[in-house]
């Protein structure tokens, strides 16, 4: 969800991200036919077809849980008007964008900047198991990839951290926090039952 407007928590992360440029919304257009989210070949082909230029930064997100810088590329108008022309799995009228002047694409994937606006600890492990399931998907030569290819304990290790990922969503919406009873019956709390095994496989990449 695109937020509708700049509150302290989007201001820390916007500290967190460190560019100099103010954050502005623009007006979400997206080219019929590309494909959802692939910015960058999205607007290279724009310039070539329209002209104008690819302006690089960070697409600003807002849920219940937490802010998100998203590296993102807008496209720049000839007359110097700046458009998101990349489509998404959900139609927005706009978007919250911070230009950052020293980004550098380098044809591979850069991780998303969190920060947890609940004070719930699930959050942080949430957190924590996003990081860990982009270093898997982007070790090595596989940031140059779009398909993933993975096998052996690595592929189960990335199953159980993605399921992992959607039960600490759920819980946390949920209103519930690591004190809380484990999801799998066991009688102890989270936190010392699968939170602490799924932190464990989590730091292990």
């Amino acid at each position: 969800m695109t937020p509708n407007e700049i509150c302290s928590d989007i201001e820390f992360l916007l500290s967190k991200v460190g560019a100099k440029s103010e954050p502005v919304f623009l007006p979400s257009r997206p080219v019929a036919g590309a494909p959802l989210n692939e910015c960058f070949p999205i607007v290279d082909k724009k310039v070539e077809s329209a002209g104008g230029k690819k302006v690089l930064g960070w697409q600003i997100w807002k849920t219940p849980l937490l802010v998100e810088a998203e590296f993102h590329a807008v496209w720049e108008s000839p007359e110097g008007d700046l458009i998101d022309i990349t489509p998404k799995s959900l139609p927005l009228a706009k978007i919250l964008f911070l230009q950052d002047e020293a980004a550098v694409y380098k044809g591979k994937q850069v991780n998303n900047i969190r920060v947890n606006t609940t004070g719930n600890q699930l959050v942080d492990d949430f957190i924590v198991v996003c990081n860990a399931i982009f270093r898997i998907e982007n070790k090595g030569g596989r940031a140059f990839q779009y398909e993933l290819s993975l096998s052996g304990d690595e592929a189960q290790a990335y199953h159980m951290l993605c399921k992992a990922r959607e039960l600490l969503e759920v819980m946390a919406l949920q209103g519930m926090n690591r004190k809380s009873p484990c999801f799998c019956g066991s009688g102890k709390k989270h936190k010392a039952c699968h939170g602490k095994r799924i932190n464990e496989l989590a730091q292990s990449f």
